[in-house]
């Protein structure tokens, strides 16, 4: 059996950018950023522009980019003779607007302290090859005297609809664990750079940089066993394993389609004591495309500080034919409830008989969608005995086709 090793995090820096401000406030007014320009290269004379507001609205991952509603953003726009603050849109006309700018944070000291994660949230939509208008992040272990080359990360994000230079960008989180040489350092700075290349051909959106966090990585109170996904014929089965919990609150299930932007799909808590292997069992039945899904566990203790998996994957297949699979059924608290699988949008009617053949309850008709669907049927009017379940399927109006037929029992 693998053992992985965890650690959980504790946040030691953060910036929000939370200045109150809805249009056309610089960064340079603000919390002791700075704004380098020339960097990697020589502006125009209306280059574009630093800000720090809510014209471009700090959404949670994986939000779409908004105007303004409260929370405001480190972004890059237009200066004023190009239409000023408009979020993370920016002007190009030409030559005059090339821009050569790196956003600059204040110093900030990691003296005893090592395992660093950096981690933000971003909409950043240029050349994937960094080669055009775009934004990189970049990192300086020396107070900001140098920015290596191996300290610079190109940034790129999905767009909400195709990215065809129009398109609002989709919020996500980059992640990133700093190299040793900013373990113990009392001056490393966090820059985001970016290049406008005046060629006359713009894109939008451009950059938006938000809730910035450094966190050290300490060990986590619980030792993850194993963590493993199967295909299954409706869902996707996650089984994990864990040991020595101590004082740890809860697992919450992540789900990706690119293995990079990750939604929550389920929360579940820890239920081991510090002794023993704790077993865990989870299905994704949200699942209905033929592709491969990435799934992670985020991992929080009691305190709040949390640490993620490995990353795993399973090809999650999406039932093709038009029959129906009955994939469950359970009596439980005077209810009969149901696990159907159906292959296409559908209507379905159950009838339920006693042995002699007689009809114990209404007809009930219900709409299914596509994927698996729970239902339920109330059995309160029924006497304890063993009773029969038919699922019809409707087609052409009112003229049904014998589909599924199943045993139930009802009990005191």
């Amino acid at each position: 059996m693998i053992s992985f090793c965890f650690d959980k995090a504790q946040v030691f820096y953060t910036e929000n950018f939370n200045n109150g401000c809805t249009a056309n406030c610089l960064l340079t007014a603000y919390g002791g950023w700075t704004v380098t320009n020339n960097a990697g290269g020589t502006s125009g004379s209306s280059p574009n522009v630093w800000y720090v507001s809510c014209a471009e609205e700090g959404i949670a991952p994986p939000g779409c980019g908004s105007s303004c509603i409260g929370d405001a953003c480190l972004h890059i726009g237009a200066n004023a003779g190009g239409g000023g603050d408009q979020g993370a849109t920016f002007n190009e006309t030409g030559a005059v607007n090339a821009t050569y700018r790196r956003a600059v944070s204040p110093s900030i000291s990691t003296l005893g302290r090592s395992n660093i994660v950096l981690q933000f949230d971003y909409i950043a939509f240029g050349s994937a090859a960094c080669a055009d208008d775009r934004a990189q992040l970049q990192l300086s272990d020396n107070n900001g005297v140098t920015w290596p080359v191996g300290y610079q990360f190109c940034l790129t994000t999905p767009c909400c609809g195709a990215c065809n230079g129009y398109s609002q960008g989709q919020w996500t989180t980059y992640t990133y664990t700093l190299p040793a040489a900013f373990n113990n350092n009392a001056g490393i700075r966090v820059g985001f750079h970016w290049r406008n290349n005046g060629n006359g051909s713009g894109t939008d959106p451009s950059v938006a940089i938000d809730d910035i966090q450094l966190r050290q990585i300490s060990p986590l109170p619980l030792n993850l066993l194993d963590f493993s996904a199967s295909k299954q014929v409706n869902a996707n089965k996650l089984i994990w394993k864990s040991a020595d919990e101590l004082n740890f609150s809860h697992f919450e299930i992540e789900r990706a389609e690119d293995a990079i932007n990750f939604t929550k799909i389920a929360r579940v808590n820890g239920k081991g004591n510090g002794q023993g292997v704790a077993n865990y069992y989870q299905e994704d039945k949200s699942i209905f495309k033929d592709q491969i899904y990435y799934y992670r566990l985020k991992m929080v203790d009691s305190d709040g500080s949390f640490n993620y998996s490995k990353i795993i994957s399973v090809n999650g297949v999406i039932v093709t034919n038009t029959e129906l699979q009955l994939v469950s059924s359970l009596v439980y608290e005077n209810k009969l409830k149901l696990e159907i699988l159906s292959g296409k949008a559908n209507t379905i009617r159950l009838t339920a008989f006693d042995v002699k053949g007689k009809m114990v309850l209404p007809s009930k008709d219900l709409s299914l969608r596509a994927g698996t669907n729970s239902v339920s049927l109330d059995l309160n009017d029924l006497n304890p005995a063993m009773y029969l379940l038919k699922i019809n399927q409707m087609e052409l109006g009112t003229s049904e086709i014998p589909v599924i037929t199943q045993k139930f029992v009802k009990t005191e």
